[in-house]
This record gives C-alpha cells, structure tokens and sequence, in this order.
C-alpha cells in the first residue's frame, strides 16, 4: 500500500496514489506541535500529582462522610482518566511518534474518543451534581440530612455514568475510527463512507456534545450558584444575636464550617470549569462557520488545540485552588501527609480546630 501503483489502459497512463500520500498533505503547524510538547506536560505534571493528592486528602473521614467529599472523589478519578487519554495526543502530536501503521488505528481511535468524552461529561456533571448538593442544602436545610447523603451522591454518579456510556457508545462502532491520522483535530472521526452519519456527526453530534459537555452543565451551575447566593442574602436578613451562639452545641459548630467550607470548595471549582471550558465550546461552535474555514485550516487548528490545552488545566489545577481558598481542606491535607508519614496523632478531626477558630471569630 505504501507504492504507488500504475495502471495502464490502451495509451492512457493512470496513476493511483496510496491514502499515505493524501495523509502526508495535512502537518501539524509548529504552534500546534508546540503546544503539545510545552503545555501539555505542565499539565501532566500539575494534574496527576494535584489529582492523587485531592483523592488523598478528600479520603478523610471529615471529608469522606460528607455527600460533597464523595464527589470530589469522583470528579478526581474522572479527571485523572481524562489526563491519562490524553497522554496519546501527547504522544503522537508533541512527540510525533506515529500510532498509524504501528497499531491498529481505528480501534485506538474508537478507545481514546470514548474514554476521552465518558471522561469529560463525567466531571462536567460530578460538577454540576455538587452544586445541586449544595443547593439542597441551601434551599431545604431540614431536609439536606436525609437527601444529601455519601450513598444517595454515588447512586447519581451511578446514573449518570449510564447515561455517559450510552451517549458515546456509538464511537465504538464502525462508524467511527480512522480520519487524518497524525492531524491532531481531526486525527479521528466519522466514517466517510457512511454518508448519513457524516451529516449527522458533522452538523448535529458535535453540538450536542458542546451542549451536554459545556454549555448545559455551566447553565445550570451559573443558575444554582445565583439562588443560592440569593438565598444565603435572605438568610443573612434574619440575624442571629451574638448571645444564641454560645447555644450551639460543638457538633453544630462544626457542621455549619465543613458545609461552608465545602461550599468554598465547589464554588471555585465551577470557577475553573467555566474559565476553562467556555472558551473552546464558544470556538467549536463558531469555527466550522467560517466562510472561508477550507483556506483557513491551519489557523483554526492552532485556536482549536491552544483552546483545547487551556480546557485541560480544568482537569488538572482543581488541588491547587482548593488548597488556596479553603482552610478546612489545606488543614486537612496536611494531617493526611502527616499521618501517611507516621505520626498516627494526625488522624485526629481537623475540623475540631477549624471550627474553634470559627466560633472565636464569631464572638470577635
């Protein structure tokens, strides 16, 4: 397959070229091969160390015993799957180690695309699941003890892991391998000899997936973030007066700042979900409208990777944000190390200082 065949007829000379040779057509630009060696190891490093030590310090039991810690877990193992998938577009667009003709390119495609989108609506809803947890917690605090619980948070994530292998089974099929290899955007695709499923991958699957991905879960996040907001103002209306605080008990004290500081926790993760993901789900949408997007493939390619990379860092700096906005995690953290490193006295409730230092701000 890798000669070029002639055929001859009568006094006509046909020449046929190898799909090699169309292939050979389409190089990544520099920028995009740039952004592969340079961006995405810093993301390797940033996300596989910032990922395995969130599931460290979310595996304590101040944190674990709470609906919201269940989840961290979740979006942590999510997030870490997405950095491993994504170790093959490293591997073929930085390092440019060609997988085609070197493994079988179809299958590999179907495996990295499936894992890679479970991946994404996986933590794009775990995300979207905290918030929901929060807001139940907001709007029906007599309630929250009963439907916001660690089992009842993984019987959801249950659901939608269904819901997520049933969306993006069909790139398991023939209908989806092998498109440019090498190309990094469209290295893998629709197979073009299945005209019906060109047009409906290319004008309706791709913005389906912009949507359940990006712009639904970030909808709905923005939405829940705004009544709980809303409602925290109207609770802040009904003052309590210093003297009730010395009636509450130690248990309850604490509770009210792990529930606080938990809300801390998801608030700056949606942050870094909607800085990181919007951008590139605003630009998949646009791009393939372009006028003259045939003569601009390279642009686009460079926007759509360097986009792409920056959506990474929202699976891999989530540690490093919850470890500077919220002292309940940072303190947590830290006696999880300690005790991994021996001193067994560090198995003691964090919580019990942090809540302590609650209550003599509260009088102060």
């Amino acid at each position: 397959m890798s000669n070029i065949t002639t055929t001859t007829i009568a006094s006509n000379t046909t020449t046929t070229f190898p799909l090699d040779y169309y292939y050979s057509f389409f190089v990544n630009p520099l920028v995009v091969v740039r952004f592969y060696q340079i961006g995405y190891p810093i993301t390797f490093l940033l996300g596989f160390m910032g990922n395995m030590l969130s599931l460290v310090t979310f595996s304590r039991l101040t944190l674990r015993k709470v609906s919201t810690g269940c989840l961290f877990i979740v979006l942590a193992i999510s997030d870490t799957l997405f950095l491993v998938i994504s170790v093959f577009d490293f591997v073929e667009f930085g390092l440019q180690i060609p997988f085609y003709r070197h493994l079988p390119y179809n299958e590999l495609c179907r495996f990295r695309t499936f894992i890679s989108c479970v991946s994404q609506f996986l933590s794009s809803w775990t995300l979207v699941t905290i918030s929901v947890d929060r807001w139940i917690r907001a709007r029906f605090p007599y309630k929250s003890g009963s439907l916001c619980t660690p089992k009842k948070a993984l019987i959801v994530v249950g659901v939608i892991l269904l819901i997520d292998v049933g969306l993006y089974a069909q790139v398991l099929t023939p209908l989806f391998g092998m498109l440019l290899p090498g190309f990094s955007i469209i290295a893998c695709g629709p197979n073009i000899f299945n005209t019906s499923y060109l047009v409906f991958y290319l004008l309706y699957w791709t913005i389906v997936q912009i949507l359940v991905v990006s712009l639904i879960p970030a909808t709905l996040m923005i939405l829940l973030l705004i009544d709980i907001y809303i409602n925290v103002q109207a609770r802040k209306k009904a003052v309590i007066q210093p003297n009730n605080i010395s009636h509450e008990t130690n248990k309850s004290r604490q509770q009210k700042t792990l529930q606080r500081q938990m809300f801390v926790l998801m608030l700056t993760s949606i942050t870094i979900f909607l800085l990181t993901t919007l951008p590139v789900a605003i630009y998949k949408i646009l791009s393939p409208r372009q006028s003259n997007v045939s003569s601009s493939i390279i642009a686009v390619a460079s926007i759509w990777v360097g986009l792409g990379w920056f959506q990474t860092l929202n699976y891999a700096v989530n540690f490093y944000s919850h470890c500077l906005t919220s002292t309940l995690f940072r303190k947590e953290f830290q006696s999880q190390i300690r005790y991994l490193l021996g001193d067994k006295r560090a198995r003691a409730n964090a919580l019990d200082l942090t809540a302590t230092v609650a209550v003599r701000t509260a009088f102060h």
